[in-house]
């Protein structure tokens, strides 16, 4: 667990604070392909991921298009339904093997209670699930396919290795061939 103690240490909370969160946290795992959340399901999970790269993905007229991507040390959850506890729209999977450590939406509702803190960390997930989600937003809007690819490869180069280019393609807003051309060109 030192890697999320030392993420939350970075935001200046210590690891003795944490002590009543930390055992809350149960280590899940996921092998590469396996689903961990499908459309019309509830997310009642909280979860911070140690390792591996998580897809999350919808299904257009037959089509899987991807929308993001999780990285180790970064908060996984379904936003649209573990805050508003109804179904996801959207669908996640292990595109590698994947551990995260984990906490219940009910023991995060009674650390609420019982720990000054807590809240702290429910607020600092939720800011950095909403600081990911803007910034991809604004590279759809102000980046063209070539730039949001070179930001990604700056980001995560050897992460990005793992990610089938049909994917990735999709999360870029492209189709594969031209992704082909785009690593062409940079190479």
């Amino acid at each position: 667990m030192t890697d999320i103690i030392t993420f939350f240490s970075h935001l200046g909370i210590d690891e003795k604070e944490l002590d009543q969160f930390l055992k809350f946290l149960k280590l899940k795992t996921f092998k590469s392909g396996e689903t961990i959340l499908q459309n019309g399901q509830t997310d009642h999970y909280l979860s911070f991921l140690k390792s591996g790269i998580i897809r999350y993905f919808v299904n257009n007229d037959g089509k899987e298009l991807t929308f993001d991507f999780i990285f180790p040390n970064s908060f996984f959850c379904h936003y649209d339904t573990f805050y508003s506890r109804k179904p996801t729209q959207f669908n996640s999977e292990a595109l590698t093997d994947v551990e995260m450590y984990s906490i219940h939406v009910d023991d995060l509702t009674s650390l609420f209670q019982t720990c000054n803190y807590a809240k702290d960390l429910s607020r600092i997930a939720v800011e950095k699930l909403l600081e990911k989600k803007v910034k991809r937003e604004l590279s759809l809007l102000t980046q063209s396919p070539k730039e949001r690819y070179l930001n990604l490869l700056k980001e995560q180069p050897k992460l990005l290795q793992n990610i089938p280019q049909k994917y990735l393609a999709t999360y870029l807003g492209i189709v594969p061939e031209t992704l082909s051309r785009i690593r062409k060109r940079i190479s």
